[in-house]
């Protein structure tokens, strides 16, 4: 009975469409497919993306804010025969174009995806859905920037395109603006109540805002509605093990390369909880897994530098950590572990340099009070070095509690 009371409708809107070519009358048998195959609204797309290497100075590879990407094949078959029964010829190759630039956006070819799409803007100014199209293909290419002009001109288009607000949120968090992501996020609940990556996307901004047990609470919410959300499960790791709780930080990592033995963010952790536990054989193991899927990762390279360094192989692991710190400047972990090698061949005032850099950019840094503490000792400021340890245990770091009993009156 419901998919004949929806065929029925479809046909409606289909007769309607023929001869009357606006957005809202085809938007009807596009949400119908969307609704038959995802269960909620999608005309346009919302992209599903690894773009965790841009986002987060962590020692981990923080998977971050996929975008749920959901392919609606039988909207790309439909729309072309929709528009060729129409007499508007611009917005008969407008569809065409975009379709093909759809088609681009799936096989991976951004420029040619982008190059259709600016087709489709011009042939129909208004086309809020190849904005928001074009705008993920810029995303792709790392042109954050454009990509979030295109999901507000498709916003500005359509106040109504819960897509287009979902992707600028997520741009939002990389902005710094978790504010504004929260209103995108919460403008577009009802759409999205029922998915699992919405809760994601709304644990990665509470991350970011460093409140670790509410991130925890939405990727909870995202397990529960899909317990084979890798990049959740991932992320809900990240969060375990800034608070510490590294045994079931390891389970969801675990957990998530058990559903996709290629996760190589969660082998880059678990790799960094093995060498934590001193099974450097098998956090070499694992960091090497992931780098022959993602050989360039900058996070990676610092990582397996960082595992060098703990088996004394000091010039290797500074080739390596000099590689991630070319391809990203402002990794605090790849400072660190750069001061760390310095204090380890007892250049000293090299090692304060370095370390000095990494808490200045990011004073969370997992041990930078602590060898801090020691480079500045090491360069005769004991002072300094104590009042850095004791900041150091008052945040639980167990190595600067240490040093404040043994140096520090």
């Amino acid at each position: 009975m419901f998919f004949e009371k929806m065929k029925n409708l479809l046909v409606e809107n289909l007769l309607v469409g023929i001869c009357n070519p606006d957005r809202n009358s085809f938007g009807f048998v596009i949400r119908l497919f969307d609704y038959l195959r995802c269960k909620r609204t999608t005309r346009g797309f919302a992209l599903q993306t690894q773009t965790s290497k841009r986002f987060y100075i962590l020692p981990f590879a923080f998977h971050l804010s996929p975008y749920p990407f959901c392919f609606l094949p039988f909207t790309f078959y439909l729309l072309p025969f929709i528009f060729f029964s129409c007499s508007e010829q611009k917005e008969s190759e407008a569809a065409q174009f975009f379709l093909k630039g759809n088609l681009q956006l799936q096989t991976r070819n951004y420029e040619n995806a982008i190059r259709y799409y600016n087709e489709a803007i011009e042939k129909k100014p208004d086309f809020a859905d190849a904005y928001c199209n074009r705008g993920i293909a810029y995303l792709k290419q790392e042109k954050i920037q454009t990509a979030f002009d295109d999901f507000n001109k498709a916003i500005e288009i359509d106040p109504k395109f819960s897509e287009a607000y979902y992707n600028r949120a997520g741009i939002w968090v990389e902005k710094g603006n978790p504010e504004g992501a929260e209103a995108d996020l919460k403008r577009i609940r009802e759409v999205y109540k029922d998915s699992s990556d919405y809760y994601l996307k709304w644990g990665d901004v509470k991350f970011y805002g460093y409140s670790y047990d509410e991130a925890i609470a939405q990727y909870d919410r995202a397990v529960v509605l899909n317990p084979k959300n890798v990049q959740a499960l991932v992320n809900r790791g990240v969060a375990y093990f800034e608070k510490k709780d590294y045994k079931t930080a390891q389970i969801d990592f675990s957990t998530a390369i058990q559903i996709d033995p290629q996760q190589h963010f969660a082998l880059n952790n678990l790799g960094l909880i093995m060498a934590s536990q001193n099974n450097l054989p098998k956090a070499n193991l694992l960091i090497d897994k992931a780098l022959s899927i993602d050989p360039v990762n900058p996070f990676y390279l610092n990582n397996k530098g960082y595992v060098l360094l703990l088996e004394g192989k000091l010039e290797t692991a500074k080739m390596l950590i000099d590689r991630s710190l070319y391809k990203n400047s402002r990794n605090s972990y790849a400072q660190r572990n750069l001061g760390l090698y310095y204090l380890k061949t007892n250049q000293n005032s090299q090692a304060l340099v370095a370390l000095q850099k990494a808490y200045d950019l990011n004073a969370n840094t997992a041990e930078v009070h602590y060898w801090l503490g020691e480079a500045l000792w090491k360069n005769n400021q004991k002072g300094s070095a104590c009042s850095i340890w004791k900041l150091g245990e008052r945040l639980n770091d167990g190595q600067s509690s240490k040093m404040v009993k043994q140096n520090c009156r």
